[in-house]
């Protein structure tokens, strides 16, 4: 008599796990792994997700929806049968796990098609259109039978080996429209794709999926996600007011598709025919997809990525003590030769790579290494010096403030109409000593606070002085970054000269875990004539020193005017008091009023940075600002913090200091060291005893700051 064995995907017979070779390993889940298995009698290949039954009884005491999501999953899976969805054939138990026997996809996660030499950089357009017709046919499918995914992300999409379609997988987050007797909570998903609906915990409808998708489409093209923190808590925030940057190499209808999708608003984000019939999808036809074939290139293009590999090795052959110098390099003629789009798309790669901030590179797509050398703030950050590379302190570091030369200052005090055009080697002379100190200590950063030259932006002798100020401050080792805050005598029409010449009139950075902020305070001063960019100065302001308060170690922020008394403190001597309140009372026009000094000091009080640095002062000094208590959870007496002030006198004469902040794991100490006395005087902080005359003389004094760990 002759056995007949039917086929494990077509009988309706439970099968036991004694029926199966177990193989390698395939994957792992929060609980639960995948395995190869191999059925005995018919040779079928599946993929087999084992969930030990013991381990769900653990986890449920801080999981209380881990059952309602393994049965979710089976509920799901039974009622979807798709090809880009994963089929479930059967599920069975045993006394000790649980099992799902699932199609068997060779081929890997979405996530790792995004990936080169180990970096995440996308994929191109041709390919991320065709994957993308993929999940949006499955989501099309899905949502016609009321479910709705919550977890759509590359690492839950496997692409067949087979026919290079896309399988979409782990449905345990799922939502049943029709059936609510599993669904488990709102907050649900993985925090880069959640919408904001759902970051708000609020009833989510297909629109959630579709915002994932629109989050989907940005890391296929860009390599990253639109709103990565860092952090859980920096990403909600960047969901919930929907901010991100879309690269500049991307096509017209990619970055009008990824716009729609990730509308804040739910009810205006697309439906699924609106999406199929989107531009980006041209020449798609979705009816017939499943038989189209993959595209044979995924990646950029190679020359680009050759490029890309050459400018690696140049910088590792580069001379870290000479100045940047390309005029001979045969690899900046190529780059010199990009159209801007191409140009964008190299430094994304780079910026993916970890590559765009090292300083013989950044500096290269500019005009001169000089220009290029004061760009590095750029879309409210500053490149290299992100959350995501910058979060943790690993080493003691210093970094270096100064105020600006202002180049032309001496020479307007000579001349008859007071402009300051015909000279400005005293100043140049000043400031290279101390760009020879600064290079003599090999900071992580140095800080400029304005003015960085005496000429307005209508003098036609501005530009001269802009260029002597670049090639003046390149004189820094390249090694260190340069910081621009935009000083005092700022007019309204200089912001976007300031962002010509140095980048991003406000921005924030993080170094070692500090976090740095970089305010144009001149904005405030003139917000009559600038309100639109005012507020949002404020509200970025706002939001950057609350997550600050929660994601940093320290903070610093850095404004060319202050917002509190420039004599606050026993430093200074009764008379120089009086001489520097007279000078507050008597301000200037480009000068804060009272209350608007008042508002932006409640919102610096509030979240009280370590150091609050500015040039607006006549003499360089540290001062205690503000004292806040932190309770101790431990009982003992409460955490004293001091907010200081460091003024940075400006403008910058023989008698001026550098100031130098030296960061360690338990605090920062900062140090004033003057030109012409390079000796520092090192004392107790705030000593009321300090002589007269080394306080008309701004001699070095030494101030430490402590934070608790």
């Amino acid at each position: 008599m002759r056995l007949v064995c039917f086929a494990v995907k077509e009988t309706t017979e439970k099968p036991n796990i004694k029926d199966f070779k177990l193989g390698c390993q395939l994957g792992e889940g929060n609980f639960s792994r995948i395995m190869l298995a191999t059925h005995n009698a018919t040779n079928e290949v599946f993929a087999l997700k084992v969930i030990e039954k013991q381990r769900i009884k653990r986890l449920r005491v801080r999981h209380g929806n881990i059952f309602n999501e393994i049965n979710m999953e089976k509920e799901v899976l039974n009622k979807l049968r798709h090809p880009n969805i994963v089929r479930l054939y059967h599920t069975f138990q045993d006394n000790e796990n649980l099992y799902f026997l699932l199609e068997y996809i060779e081929g890997g996660e979405l996530l790792n098609y995004l990936v080169h030499e180990g970096k995440q950089i996308g994929i191109n357009e041709d390919a991320a259109r065709f994957y993308l017709a993929d999940i949006v046919n499955a989501l099309e499918f899905m949502h016609a039978n009321q479910i709705i995914h919550r977890d759509v992300k590359p690492e839950n999409m496997v692409v067949c080996a087979t026919d290079g379609h896309i399988r979409l997988i782990d449905f345990g987050t799922a939502k049943d429209l029709a059936d609510a007797t599993l669904n488990g909570p709102n907050f649900v998903g993985t925090p880069e794709y959640m919408s904001p609906e759902t970051v708000d915990n609020k009833d989510v409808t297909y629109a959630a999926d579709i915002w994932a998708l629109g989050c989907l489409a940005y890391q296929l093209l860009c390599g990253e996600t639109p709103f990565g923190g860092g952090s859980a808590y920096l990403t909600f925030l960047k969901v919930k007011e929907a901010e991100y940057n879309l690269p500049e190499f991307l096509s017209d209808s990619a970055k009008n598709l990824i716009d729609k999708l990730l509308q804040r608003d739910p009810s205006l984000r697309p439906s699924i025919s609106d999406i199929k019939a989107h531009p980006f999808f041209l020449g798609i036809d979705f009816v017939s997809h499943l038989t189209a074939q993959p595209p044979v290139n995924l990646s950029h293009d190679p020359a680009l990525l050759d490029l890309i590999r050459e400018l690696g090795q140049a910088e590792k052959l580069r001379s870290p003590i000479e100045p940047l110098d390309f005029t001979s390099d045969a690899v900046q003629p190529q780059i010199m030769k990009l159209d801007a789009k191409t140009k964008c798309m190299v430094m994304h790669l780079l910026q993916r790579k970890q590559l765009l901030h090292l300083p013989g590179i950044y500096p290269r797509f500019f005009d001169t290494p000089n220009a290029g050398r004061c760009m590095y703030a750029v879309n409210k950050g500053f490149i290299g010096y992100t959350h995501e590379m910058q979060n943790q302190w690993n080493e003691n570091f210093e970094f270096i403030v100064m105020s600006g030369p202002c180049l032309g200052r001496k020479a307007a005090e000579k001349e008859a109409d007071g402009r300051g055009g015909s000279s400005w080697s005293d100043e140049e002379q000043l400031f290279s000593r101390a760009i020879s100190i600064i290079n003599s200590r090999k900071p992580a950063f140095v800080v400029i606070c304005g003015n960085f030259v005496r000429a307005k932006c209508e003098e036609h002798f501005r530009e001269a002085q802009l260029c002597s100020f670049k090639e003046l401050i390149n004189k820094v080792n390249c090694e260190i970054k340069l910081v621009f805050v935009p000083g005092c005598e700022s007019i309204p029409e200089s912001s976007n000269d300031h962002n010509a010449n140095f980048g991003d009139d406000y921005f924030s950075f993080w170094y070692g875990g500090i976090k740095g902020i970089v305010i144009n305070s001149s904005t405030i001063a003139h917000e009559g004539q600038l309100q639109e960019k005012a507020k949002a100065q404020e509200d970025w302001l706002v939001k950057e020193l609350d997550n600050a308060k929660i994601c940093a170690r320290e903070t610093v922020v850095f404004s060319a005017h202050t917002f509190h008394s420039a004599v606050q403190g026993p430093e200074l001597p009764p008379h120089l008091v009086a001489k520097t309140n007279q000078a507050e009372a008597s301000s200037e026009d480009g000068d804060l009023s009272v209350s608007q000094k008042k508002r932006y000091a409640d919102i610096i009080n509030r979240y009280p940075p370590r150091l609050f640095v500015t040039q607006q002062g006549n003499s360089d000094r540290v001062t205690t600002i503000l004292t806040s208590t932190n309770p101790n959870s431990s009982g003992e007496e409460d955490e004293v913090k001091k907010t200081e002030q460091v003024v940075c006198s400006s403008p910058f004469t023989p008698i001026s200091c550098l100031h130098v902040a030296s960061v360690t794991q338990t605090g920062i100490s900062v140090t004033q060291i003057k030109l012409d006395d390079a000796a520092t005087i090192s004392t107790k902080a705030h000593v009321p005893e300090i002589a007269e005359e080394n306080a008309l003389k701004s001699d070095s004094i030494r101030v430490e700051v402590t934070t608790s760990e």
